[in-house]
């Protein structure tokens, strides 16, 4: 009995775990593995067993920084209500086809499978484990793009479904354009990528001396509005790379800075 107590707060409870056959994934792949249930040091009776596909994030909005949550997918592996005994193993078939057209991972976004095991009278047991999520088609082209110019991501944030699905990156030059800006920002709505990537952007030179910070003080050095690229725009990442190269290098013209 005491141990059937101490199993109910979870000590000693059955366990479970989802092995995954690869740590990340590629939007509209299929990810692979297995679960692994394990009994604890009592028998429990288990009433379901499923998989959540989520993302967390944050981004700032004003002077706040919101944090993200959000569930993707659920995965059920098994309604089946069934008794679970003392150490006994057993395992079940993992597989998921990843969505697309999501947030790409990066600095805050993050992506992970939330493992459920709902166990009649007790705690329930849970699983965590991360996944990278890559993009592909002319999203992937689009942040290709900029990683062959030599940009890397210095900031980033996904502002959640509920607030229109922004991906916000603030890409910081590495290679050409280095020093000469404070901010490269681009942000677009990632589930509007099937065919075109469009957003707003925001150029911030960098700037230096009095006369820096008088055009600082009437935005001389700033420039933000909205950008649209075509697939064609996005055919491929090299093509990305010089539709970008031709969009910061035109809507530059006339700003204050280095």
């Amino acid at each position: 009995m005491l141990k059937q107590f101490f199993a109910s707060l979870g000590v000693g409870a059955a366990k479970i775990d989802l092995i995954l056959d690869r740590d990340s994934v590629i939007m509209g792949e299929e990810v692979t593995g297995k679960i692994v249930l394990k009994g604890g040091d009592v028998k429990q009776l288990i009433e379901g067993l499923n998989v959540e596909f989520r993302l967390s994030s944050s981004y700032k909005k004003g002077d706040h920084h919101v944090n993200i949550n959000e569930n993707i997918a659920t995965i059920p592996v098994t309604s089946e209500i069934f008794t679970v005994y003392p150490d006994q193993i057993k395992e079940y078939p993992f597989s998921f086809i990843c969505p697309r057209h999501l947030p790409v991972s990066s600095i805050n976004t993050r992506y992970y499978f939330q493992t459920h095991l709902e166990i009649k009278e007790g705690l329930d047991a849970q699983d965590r484990d991360f996944v990278d999520v890559y993009a592909t088609g002319i999203q992937n082209n689009f942040l290709q793009g900029f990683k062959a110019l030599g940009f890397v991501h210095q900031g980033e944030g996904y502002s959640g479904s509920r607030d229109q699905g922004y991906q916000i990156i603030q890409f910081r030059p590495t290679n050409w354009l280095r020093g000469q800006y404070d901010e490269i920002v681009f942000m677009y709505q990632p589930h509007l990528t099937q065919n075109s990537v469009s957003g707003y952007f925001e150029l911030d030179k960098r700037t230096t001396g009095i006369l820096g910070k008088i055009a600082d003080e009437l935005d001389l050095d700033e420039k933000k509005g909205r950008f649209y690229f075509d697939a064609e725009d996005l055919a491929s990442p090299d093509k990305a790379a010089q539709t970008i190269r031709q969009f910061i290098i035109s809507n530059s013209e006339g700003l204050y800075g280095m």
